[in-house]
């Protein structure tokens, strides 16, 4: 086993490169955790980022009030019942 000064000052030298080395991956680790529970907390809601975006005023990047429902959705089936409705109504006695 080598004994020295010079050994002394790369075990030295590890010491402190293996304390910088894990510094970074604590500050690494610090930051994915911070982007998981970000990530994460997003879906709580309950929702998808295109159902925030609808839900947002028109002038701030949000659908025009005139955009059909989507589907799968309880107004939807209501105005695809009205479309019905409409189509099998007869339309031969409309004024011209």
């Amino acid at each position: 086993m080598p004994t020295g000064a010079g050994f002394a000052q790369d075990f030295a030298t590890i010491r402190e490169y293996l304390n910088e080395m894990y510094r970074s991956s604590a500050a690494l680790k610090l930051a994915c955790i911070c982007l998981v529970w970000v990530t994460l907390s997003s879906c709580a809601g309950g929702r998808t980022a295109g159902e925030h975006i609808a839900d947002m005023p028109h002038w701030m990047g949000g659908l025009p009030d005139d955009t059909p429902p989507r589907r799968g959705t309880p107004e939807y089936d209501e105005m695809m019942a009205k479309r019905a409705q409409e189509a099998a109504r007869p339309k031969t006695d409309q004024p011209k």
